[in-house]
């Protein structure tokens, strides 16, 4: 039971990691802050599931390319 949990882990971690990579780590912590508090807005509120599962579904949505993370808008200097 251990190693399967490790192993969810490690391959977790994977995904963050690249992520990460391709969108920079600032962009891809804003980004699955804004989705898992836009899920958190939008699901009905009898049932409200842990912080920790929105920010693992947001990933998950951002890994898959169901969502997409914008690039920041840069302001130009006059």
């Amino acid at each position: 039971m251990r190693t399967r949990h490790r192993a969810g882990v490690d391959r977790q971690t994977r995904i963050i990691d690249r992520l990460a990579k391709k969108y920079g780590r600032y962009a891809l912590v804003v980004g699955v802050a804004r989705r898992a508090h836009d899920l958190k807005e939008r699901i009905d509120s009898t049932f409200e599931p842990s912080d920790g599962a929105l920010v693992n579904r947001a990933i998950g949505e951002i890994a898959r390319g169901s969502v997409r993370i914008r690039a920041p808008e840069t302001e130009e200097e006059e």
